[in-house]
């Protein structure tokens, strides 16, 4: 049976929304269509706040064994000089729009993992915005492979995954998706309480276990979910089982109504085993809507 949990404090619920606001958000930037379209959705759906967003380009160079080290350096810095005069560009132009956003550029010569990792401790980045190609059909993937090595790679920042064709739909409900098999901790799910208060809209706790009946444990942790969400509306939904992970959740995302998917990233599920290319070949995970990837606390 699924419950709904509607009896919320609004007073409260206000005073919490006065105090909630993301600082500071990556988006990594490659001038790709992928990217134009997760700086937009970052634009509406943190419009009326006041926001520091950070868009990086990346570049990997590699030395040529048949040039100079000079000639190599210049060429380098060369590079470096069109690519952040481009972005550059880009920023003071968005930055003339003046509603409520400061956007800064950085350019690094690194790996694409390595530079986004560095810029959420050296920027302390709350959010980091990803846009990757969407799926046009069931056989298509979702996630790239880019995209997944950055959710692999980020240790407590959370991901917010932007599908490319995916325009920015006003939030009534989010998917939180779950198979209650370890304990909850306020830390990880801060970022989904956040939205939820922010948009003012629903949490539906879906459950993906294969199981008919929760063990003991399980049920103590949906326990305590219920008490670390008990200043939202949220509501528990049970799935069935469709042959896999992705698929049950592929399937209910086309059938609902929601805007938002939301995972925890633990150690054992899915997200890791995308790191293979088998794996990655063969998986059909096309969510049409953004997913937002928690870190494991």
């Amino acid at each position: 049976m699924d419950f709904d949990y509607k009896n919320i404090n609004q007073s409260k619920k206000q005073i919490k929304l006065t105090t909630l606001t993301m600082k500071n958000i990556l988006i990594p930037y490659d001038f790709s269509e992928a990217a134009l379209n997760a700086l937009n959705y970052t634009k509406k759906f943190f419009e009326g706040e006041n926001i520091n967003v950070f868009l990086l380009d990346v570049y990997i160079g590699e030395r040529s064994n048949l040039l100079s080290a000079e000639y190599n350096e210049k060429w380098f810095s060369q590079m470096d000089d069109e690519i952040e005069d481009e972005l550059k560009y880009l920023v003071d132009i968005l930055n003339s729009e003046n509603k409520g956003f400061i956007y800064h550029s950085i350019v690094d010569s690194n790996s694409l993992t390595n530079a986004v990792v560095e810029t959420i401790s050296e920027e302390k980045i709350d959010l980091v915005v990803c846009g990757t190609k969407g799926a046009k059909s069931l056989a298509q993937t979702f996630i790239g492979t880019n995209t997944i090595k950055i959710i692999n790679a980020i240790d407590n920042t959370p991901v917010l995954v932007v599908p490319t064709n995916y325009k920015y739909k006003k939030i009534d409900k989010i998917i939180f998706s779950t198979n209650y098999k370890r304990m909850f901790s306020k830390t990880e799910l801060k970022t989904l309480v956040k939205f939820s208060e922010q948009k003012n809209c629903d949490i539906e706790i879906v459950n993906l276990s294969v199981e008919e009946a929760l063990t003991n444990k399980q049920r103590t942790h949906k326990v305590k979910l219920r008490e670390l969400l008990q200043d939202v509306n949220f509501r528990f939904k049970k799935l069935d089982w469709k042959e896999s992970e992705s698929n049950t959740i592929q399937e209910y995302v086309l059938e609902s109504n929601a805007q938002l998917l939301v995972f925890i990233n633990h150690h054992y599920n899915f997200f890791n085993k995308l790191l293979s290319e088998d794996v990655i070949k063969k998986i059909t995970f096309t969510s049409n809507i953004p997913l937002l990837i928690l870190p494991e606390a």
